[in-house]
């Protein structure tokens, strides 16, 4: 049971993240991110908070903020290295020129976001300022210091989207500087944070499609001239932001970074599509994972791409691309557009789609502002379904343990039950056989025996009866006694027969009981039609079966009556049974003889019910019992017993 339950959370735990960004986290060996300066021990509390400020040329409005942790190398795995504990992020409002306070994290620690980015959204303000103010918080080391990835500030996009990364605007527009740096080009450096570079892997979701990256394999035979050409049409003029070029991925699986990927890109845009007017972008190395060409802002409809300098693959030339995606603020605009290429075998010109469908690596291309959100939306995802694999191992391990130990005494305990069985059965179905006998001829003793005995000494009576009225007072306690001794016999048979009784099939016995007793009389039932489904224990069975037996049967002996009304209903929680005549009545006041009346008052305190008694002289009789519903499926508080 345990191992299924683990199977079934995790299964929703990989549903979950199967819609989020893939996570493969990496140390990139030439680049880390920012790092602090090192403040010794002896200097912490004397040095002033870190700072680092994002300034832009103008104040767009700002949506959300992400920070990426630096990584380090760990055995044979990364694992997040000196993220601040402790921070706030301000941005300057726009019409007052203050800093206001979208973050803080000064007062307690920030948890540890491992290998996953933080994400802030609902900032909303129009700013061009963001400073993140870090204070001295001493490290195991018992120095101060701490280290970021990157930073990323998005733009508020339209319906509620996620805008452009702006921190990856260029020099132009955003500057970042940064008080107390450790400076060490290319891996540690402040000009790290909004470079567009972590190792975070690409932006992709982490759910497989059935598409392929566009591999062309120049083999024995085939046309090659060394260069490729590719013409996008983006069907209007649009404004080019910048142009990523993505490697493919590599055959079986294996880790070959740049699979395919020419050694020479070069791109020019134009408006017109024999590009008699063009503009030559300028090309960047990777962003990451990336090759990406800025566009700056220019205005065109067609992208005209050159590729140069193939590598090999098994003594062969291959181009590997698994997307060409023409963006604006992070927006892909290449989507399904028209592409036409020269340089590639014929057979491969059906494959030119692939370029621009929005997927690469059989997942599908996301926004930068969604990749970084779905990650760190991943992040408690993933740490739970650490713990279900690690727990679900171990429950497995332990179970097919068990599974072991137990098919070393499953042929002894085959035998001895096969041996044992048979013997085992027979004795349990002779117990249940007397068992059974012994409860029937206990209830047949208890509720018809003294009835019978009673229509036996009435018979006796009749014998020696001279006066036709008491012949006739005889013969009708005898069938009267007769009627009884067949309603309780058929209470027994019915109560043998129940696993268990409810409530509702309880009343319909009682009432039946009322129709077979009282057949001299007109008679009037009620039962209530929302009356619960409950189950009623055997003892309130009990109390219940012989308080109505005793109430019908003053009433059948000695109320004189024509007419009988009988109610069950709910009241208030309560179960409400009401029996009322119109016959001779008698002085409630005056002590009973006998102890029916009695008996009936102690069975009703014994069930928790009170009991109402109406009567006088000549103007008939009624008895009401309410019990709460609440302890009908109980038990009594004592054992209390009766006559019969």
């Amino acid at each position: 049971a345990r191992v299924r339950q683990l199977e079934a959370e995790r299964d929703q735990l990989l549903k979950k993240t199967s819609i989020l960004p893939q996570h493969n986290p990496k140390v990139l060996s030439d680049h880390l991110g920012y790092h602090s300066l090192i403040v010794e021990p002896d200097s912490v509390g004397s040095v002033s908070p870190h700072q680092i400020d994002i300034k832009l040329t103008w104040p767009p409005w700002l949506g959300s903020i992400a920070l990426v942790p630096a990584f380090k190398s760990a055995g044979s795995g990364v694992a997040a290295y000196a993220f601040p504990r402790r921070f706030k992020i301000e941005v300057l409002n726009a019409k007052t020129d203050e800093f206001e306070v979208v973050v803080n994290w000064m007062e307690e620690d920030f948890p540890d976001p491992g290998l996953y980015p933080v994400f802030f959204s609902e900032i909303n303000r129009s700013t061009k300022h963001v400073r993140i103010t870090v204070p001295q918080m001493v490290q195991e080391s018992g120095a101060a210091y701490f280290a970021l990835g990157e930073i990323y500030i998005f733009q508020q996009g339209v319906d509620g989207l996620i805008g452009a990364n702006m921190t990856a605007w260029g020099s132009n527009v955003v500057k970042v500087t940064a008080s107390g740096s450790l400076t060490q080009i290319p891996l540690w450096d402040a000009q790290n944070l909004n470079d567009n570079v972590q190792g975070l892997g690409f932006p992709l979701s982490d759910e497989r499609v059935a598409t392929e990256d566009l591999v062309i394999k120049y083999e024995d035979g085939m046309p090659f001239s060394g260069q490729v050409k590719f013409i996008l049409d983006l069907g209007e003029p649009l404004i080019v932001g910048r142009i990523d070029f993505w490697p493919a991925a590599a055959p079986y699986g294996v880790e070959i970074p740049a699979f395919g990927f020419p050694k020479e890109i070069s791109v020019k845009i134009s408006r017109d599509p024999d590009f008699k007017t063009a503009r030559k972008l300028e090309a960047q190395s990777f962003r990451g994972n990336l090759f990406s060409v800025i566009g700056r802002g220019a205005t065109a409809q067609y992208v005209h791409i050159t590729l140069e300098g193939f590598r090999e693959y098994k003594g062969m030339p291959v181009l590997g691309l698994g997307e060409i995606s023409v963006c604006r603020d992070d927006r892909a605009m290449s989507i399904n557009c028209k592409v036409v290429a020269e340089g590639i075998p014929e057979e491969y010109l059906d494959q030119l789609p692939r370029l621009v469908d929005g997927f690469s690596r059989q997942r599908r291309i996301l926004p930068q502002g969604e990749w970084i959100k779905g990650l760190a939306q991943r992040r408690p995802l993933d740490r739970r379904l650490a713990v279900v694999e690690r727990d679900l191992e171990l429950a497995q391990a332990a179970w097919q343990h068990i599974k072991q130990r137990s098919g070393m005494w499953a042929i002894v305990i085959a035998f001895a039950g096969l041996a044992g069985g048979v013997v085992l059965q027979q004795r349990m179905r002779k117990q249940g056989i007397k068992k059974l006998k012994w409860r029937i001829t206990r209830d047949l003793h208890d509720e018809v025996g003294s009835n019978l005995g009673s229509i036996s000494l009435a018979a006796e009576q009749l014998k020696h009866a001279v006066a036709n009225a008491e012949a006739e007072e005889n013969l009708r306690d005898l069938s009267l006694l007769a009627r009884e001794a067949s309603a309780s016999l058929r209470e027994v048979v019915w109560v043998i027969d129940q696993s268990t009784i409810r409530l509702p099939l309880l009343i319909q016995k009682l009432a039946e009981r009322a129709e077979r007793v009282l057949d001299e009389m007109e008679l009037f039932i009620e039962i209530s039609k929302d009356c619960p489904d409950c189950v009623v224990s055997f003892a309130f069975k009990r109390h219940l079966i012989m308080f109505f037996k005793e109430a019908v049967h003053n009433c059948a002996r000695h109320s004189g009556a024509t007419q009988v009304w009988v109610d069950f209903s709910i009241v208030d929680q309560h179960l409400r049974i009401s029996l009322r005549d119109n016959g001779c009545g008698f002085d409630s006041s005056a002590p009973s003889s006998g102890w029916g009346l009695d008996s009936m008052k102690e069975r009703a305190e014994e069930m928790g019910g009170e009991i109402e008694l109406i009567s006088q002289v000549g103007t008939g009789t009624t008895i009401v019992l309410e019990i709460p519903l609440a302890i009908l499926s109980s038990e009594p508080r004592n054992a209390y017993t009766t006559s019969n």
